[in-house]
């Protein structure tokens, strides 16, 4: 993660994780928010993961949230987007009075204590990455509206891969998933997505919070994310084996190799943006043009329907389709074809510029022997 340099001394990467009492990678993924102007949601969503809070409350014998619990994800398929929309909602209702805040967790099902843990937790690492040097204006308060298109909340999303991989599982049917190296687990029944239907996500791939044995394993915590999320912020490792990308090792996508090389180049950018960032957080709002175009490729790129491509999907969860993916698991993720050609859109127009990028390897870029080091051969 960079936080120490060559002789075992904090970075200021490593300096400001230090600072907050959470997970590495969650604090990683909260600075990486303030970059992208989301600093607020990213962080109620990084005191959430946490803290590993149940929000919800259920009844006596009931074993899955009501659906006007679950209808707090809108179609975001999205247990952190749950969480944040709650906490908005709580929020408002707070303001009006102790007794309004009180009569609004009966309503909808949720805990009062878990909420005012999550908010004073978001609200202290705020202060810290603000005393850290990051301004305020990282931190606005976001609109949640999960109904809505809204790529504001889909780079979110995406940015939750930071910092919750490798914890990422691949939907097969009804509760089934697949986690790291296809292994079985089911989604928890506090989920929004828990479901004993026949179920098909616009999109099969799941981030999630934690996993827990029962009688089972089962995977808590879960967001829906898109391939192009996994690439840009997610995985350790891109090759290109037997005509497809592949992720980790184990997840296979249909896309033209020389897009998936740009998407390295942008990581390595966003690396760099990172790295000059700790070191002086005040100026994140005063970035170089050049590094300004490349975070807003990344926005577009982090849209949900960015990388389809001669692919027709319903709004929502739909419950009575195939899959547009090969239902084979990830190694089958062949059905959609991702765009060729706009990767490069609005960033220099230079696509030979990220040839000569090493691999992304597990030790940064150059270590990949099967990957995309000097990518004239493939």
């Amino acid at each position: 993660m960079k936080c120490l340099d060559e002789h075992d001394e904090l970075t200021p990467l490593g300096r400001i994780l230090a600072r907050l009492p959470i997970e590495p990678r969650l604090g990683k993924m909260m600075i990486v928010g303030n970059i992208f102007l989301v600093g607020d949601t990213i962080g109620v969503m990084a005191a959430y993961s946490g803290t590993f809070s149940e929000i919800f409350t259920l009844e006596m014998g009931q074993r899955r949230l009501a659906n006007h619990q679950k209808n707090l994800a809108g179609n975001k398929c999205s247990d952190y987007v749950a969480m944040a929309n709650a906490c908005q909602m709580w929020l408002s209702a707070r303001n009006r009075g102790e007794d309004e805040e009180v009569r609004f967790c009966e309503w909808k099902g949720i805990q009062l204590p878990t909420m005012r843990v999550i908010w004073e937790a978001k609200k202290q690492l705020l202060d810290l990455l603000n005393q850290a040097g990051f301004p305020e204006e990282c931190m606005l308060v976001q609109k949640i509206e999960p109904n809505m298109h809204n790529p504001e909340l889909e780079l979110i999303l995406g940015l939750l891969c930071i910092g919750l991989y490798p914890n990422v599982c691949y939907h097969k049917e009804k509760r089934k998933v697949l986690t790291t190296e296809s292994k079985a687990a089911l989604i928890h029944k506090t989920s929004v997505n828990c479901s004993n239907l026949k179920v098909t996500f616009p999109y099969p791939f799941f981030v999630f919070g934690e996993k827990i044995r029962t009688r089972a394993v089962s995977c808590k915590q879960m967001s829906m994310v898109s391939a192009l999320h996994l690439m840009l912020f997610g995985c350790k490792k891109i090759d290109f084996v037997e005509g497809v990308v592949r992720l980790d090792n184990w997840i296979n996508l249909e896309m033209d190799p020389t897009d998936a090389a740009i998407v390295c180049g942008l990581r390595k950018v966003l690396d760099d943006i990172l790295i000059m960032t700790v070191e002086n957080p005040e100026e994140v709002l005063n970035l170089d043009e050049n590094y300004q175009k490349a975070i807003g490729v990344i926005r577009t790129l982090s849209e949900m329907k960015a990388g389809d491509y001669e692919i027709t999907r319903e709004s929502g969860i739909s419950t009575d389709r195939e899959s547009n993916f090969n239902r084979g698991g990830p190694s089958g993720y062949g059905g959609g074809k991702f765009q060729r050609g706009n990767f490069n859109s609005g960033f220099g127009g230079n696509r030979g510029g990220y040839n000569n990028r090493g691999g992304y390897g597990q030790g940064g870029y150059g270590n990949n022997r099967r990957g995309f080091g000097s990518f004239g051969g493939r």
